[in-house]
């Protein structure tokens, strides 16, 4: 018996070795004009340095949901009625004796050096039960906030204060001090000394560490978190960049 013979085989489809060419160059275009854009970014990153302006700050989390609370006023507020404006938040306990007098009075430099700008709202959150608005109003009195209303003193319910600033601003959770480690009777609790930048558009720009134990450090972010307000001033009716 012979053996048939082998079918014919198929012709070649053309198309099944230029389809891949033809992705592989397409994708060799993405990439080159990628990096084209990431050389242009850095250039002008390199020209607005070389000429002292301020670059742009980097986007870290956003700022998503709305949080009710009571102001030093005691009225009730919410955070969406600050929507559209440049945030500077941070952390305030009115009997602190670790910096919140510091961070305070730094705040208090950026919002008279700032004065000419209402769309810049600065948010100070106690995280003390205790604070009432009587109280936070006193410690406003004492560094020479009285009526600003560009300026909220907060407090809320503590568990949503509280969940609220580590997971929307990014600030790192407070701890409870031993009683054995506590400079005194009132020293309860441990809290992030940074202030928070936040844009028009509520993305958390920046965590500022001017209380930095380091001089040089502490002075870097002294001038670091003016030339990020400047900078989103000046882009503050444009797109996120």
């Amino acid at each position: 018996m012979t053996d048939s013979p082998p079918p014919p085989k198929a012709p070649l489809n053309p198309w099944s070795i230029w389809i891949p060419i033809i992705i592989a160059a397409l994708g060799l275009v993405v990439c080159y004009n990628w990096l084209i854009s990431l050389q242009q970014k850095e250039h002008e990153r390199q020209k607005a340095a070389a000429a002292g302006q301020p670059s742009r700050p980097p986007i870290m989390t956003r700022l998503t949901d709305d949080l009710e609370l009571v102001e030093r006023s005691g009225k009730t507020v919410h955070l969406a009625e600050l929507k559209g404006k440049i945030l500077v938040a941070a952390w305030v306990f009115t009997r602190c004796s670790r910096g919140c007098s510091a961070v305070t009075a730094q705040m208090k430099k950026l919002h008279d050096e700032f004065a000419d700008h209402p769309e810049i709202h600065f948010l100070s959150f106690t995280l003390d039960t205790e604070d009432t608005p009587e109280i936070l109003s006193k410690f406003a009195s004492n560094f020479g906030i009285t009526g600003s209303e560009r300026w909220w003193f907060l407090n809320g319910d503590k568990t949503k204060v509280r969940n609220y600033m580590t997971r929307q601003f990014g600030f790192r959770p407070v701890e409870e001090i031993p009683e054995k480690d506590r400079l005194g009777p009132d020293d309860k609790y441990m809290h992030d000394l940074r202030i928070a930048v936040v844009d028009h558009q509520g993305h958390v720009r920046r965590l500022e560490d001017l209380q930095n134990q380091d001089p040089a450090t502490a002075k870097f972010w002294e001038e670091q978190i003016r030339k990020d307000l400047r900078w989103l001033i000046d882009h503050r009716d444009g797109k996120v960049q």
